[in-house]
């Protein structure tokens, strides 16, 4: 039980890339003190946090009884997003996206924590692969290993963000970068599973 759990934790952390997140979540913070920092950073991972067990524990009602969506249709479309995703951060230059991002000015603490709702927790934290992987987690292993699962990920997202950083300077932004780029490896692989699995069932439910 315990290896399932970290191996589901694993994928958690692969599909939000918190490796990655790192350079940019420290070039959108590098103007703010340490205290507002820390603050921004706890209400990143909260509000991740939430997002990802609400919809661990409704998102599949949700999807059943009011968008009429089943499950191997959420494998298929999962897997696309994970696999489009991936190849697109792939491809991407990680650099320009910190540019970008940094342009925005942060005034008054109202501002700088709804940037930490919108678009730092999500969709840039927990985006839409993370929501159907949760989805597909729960209908394979149950709640139970959804929750425990999301807790040790956030656990680590939130080591890694206070200690951001930190870690910055003795990896460096190469390292990094490296990191990043390895778990959209395993990002890819997993939605070619996601993808392959949901057209299967697909093709078994017209038999």
């Amino acid at each position: 039980m315990i290896t399932k759990i970290f191996i589901i934790a694993t994928t958690l952390l692969a599909v939000m890339n918190p490796f990655g997140n790192v350079p940019l979540f420290v070039s959108m913070t590098e103007s703010l003190s340490k205290k507002m920092r820390n603050k921004l950073f706890d209400l990143i991972v909260y509000t991740g946090f939430s997002i990802v067990i609400l919809f661990g524990l409704i998102g599949d009602i949700l999807l059943k009884y009011f968008f009429k969506v089943e499950m191997m249709q959420i494998k298929v479309a999962g897997g696309l997003i994970l696999i489009i995703v991936a190849i697109k951060s792939l491809l991407t230059p990680k650099e320009k996206k910190q540019n970008n991002s940094s342009k925005n000015i942060l005034e008054s603490e109202e501002e700088i924590l709804q940037q930490g709702i919108i678009p730092m927790a999500f969709p840039i934290l927990v985006g839409p692969g993370t929501m159907t992987t949760i989805l597909i987690i729960k209908k394979e292993s149950g709640s139970l290993y959804v929750i425990l699962a999301t807790i040790i990920a956030f656990i680590i997202i939130k080591v890694l963000l206070t200690y951001s950083h930190f870690i910055e300077k003795i990896f460096g932004k190469l390292v990094l970068y490296i990191l990043s780029r390895v778990m959209q490896i395993f990002i890819i692989a997993t939605g070619v599973k996601m993808l392959a699995t949901g057209i299967f069932e697909i093709i078994k439910s017209f038999q």
